[in-house]
């Protein structure tokens, strides 16, 4: 198949006409103001102790989060979803927040206004601070929250939405949900991400699969994967040891709504290889399809299931589709 020149959604029909024309920023900049323990602050004038927990030990908990631009203006997506996650991750870790859920919902709106950012990414951290060395940061260290948002357009790279990525499956295995909680969205459990990803890029794939302690498939190294076969659309569950994504809720729903087959359960490798179709789904991924796995290659394009589940999911995330108008929060 011949390079597509344009990304989507910039192009129409997928499967049908329908241009959901949307401008996406090229890069990652960085936004100038930041919520910080209660305030609003320059990005420049906020710096971390050199002897927080956090930075020595991984104790931080964090959520991605997506704004949108749409016809009435900037929206959240799904923002109370990701903040009682937030709230859960921190609960998990032991974490007494200095702010309730309403207070947390209030700040990312703040700063997505403030910063006048339609197309973004909105990172909520609490992390433990300055303190003694010691693996009880509860005991004494301060917990610190902040909420910051960054321009942010095609995740995995110009054409991943379109054409799809290269992916291998890892030698690292994913920690166990009997290691630590993988549900939460905990700093320290992603350096078990990073040196899948890291072994991806050097053996020149755009990101990795990672398989269980029991040889199952679990999960690339921020989305969740579902695959096609045989017109059942398939995905794995807490058991996988997956954090289980908002993004995946989604296509969970849009699939009940289409009335489409769905099956959760653990799958293997083989399976996952013999699919007619693979993708996955991630706040800042959405929904990318996967084009190879280790030389295996599969169906991508318009007229693919993944496709109808990515155009359907940007419809409803920029407001385009009123069965979910709930899932938007408006500035």
């Amino acid at each position: 198949m011949p390079p597509i020149e344009h990304e989507w959604p910039n192009f129409a029909g997928v499967p049908e006409d329908d241009t959901l024309t949307m401008t996406r920023p090229k890069g990652q900049r960085l936004a100038r103001w930041v919520w910080y323990d209660g305030d609003l602050r320059k990005a420049e004038s906020l710096n971390v102790h050199y002897y927080a927990n956090a930075l020595h030990y991984g104790t931080a908990v964090f959520e991605g989060i997506r704004c949108y631009p749409t016809d009435r203006g900037p929206v959240l997506l799904r923002l109370g979803d990701h903040i009682s996650r937030f709230m859960a991750s921190a609960s998990l870790y032991g974490m007494s927040m200095p702010y309730d859920e309403g207070a947390l919902f209030a700040a990312c709106l703040e700063v997505t206004r403030k910063n006048g950012i339609d197309n973004g990414y909105i990172r909520p951290l609490a992390y433990f601070g300055e303190g003694p060395i010691d693996l009880k940061p509860k005991k004494e260290c301060p917990v610190r929250v902040f909420v910051a948002i960054r321009e942010l357009g095609i995740f995995l790279g110009d054409g991943a939405l379109r054409n799809g990525v290269r992916m291998t499956v890892s030698s690292w295995r994913k920690a166990h949900h009997t290691v630590y909680p993988t549900q939460a969205k905990a700093s320290g459990h992603y350096a078990n991400m990073v040196l899948a990803a890291h072994e991806a890029m050097d053996r020149g794939f755009d990101d990795a699969i990672l398989l269980t302690q029991e040889g199952t498939v679990s999960s690339a190294t921020g989305q969740n994967l579902f695959f096609v076969k045989s017109g059942t659309l398939v995905t794995n569950d807490e058991t996988s040891s997956i954090v289980p994504g908002i993004t995946r809720d989604c296509i969970l729903k849009l699939a009940a709504d289409m009335s489409m087959p769905v099956q959760v359960r653990s799958f293997t490798r083989e399976e996952l290889l013999r699919a007619d179709e693979v993708f996955m789904t991630g706040t800042a991924a959405e929904v990318t399809p996967v084009r190879e796995i280790d030389g295996v290659v599969f169906d991508t394009g318009k007229n693919t299931v993944g496709a109808l589940f990515q155009r359907s999911y940007l419809r409803a995330v920029t407001g385009k589709d009123d069965r979910y108008a709930h899932w938007l929060t408006s500035l």
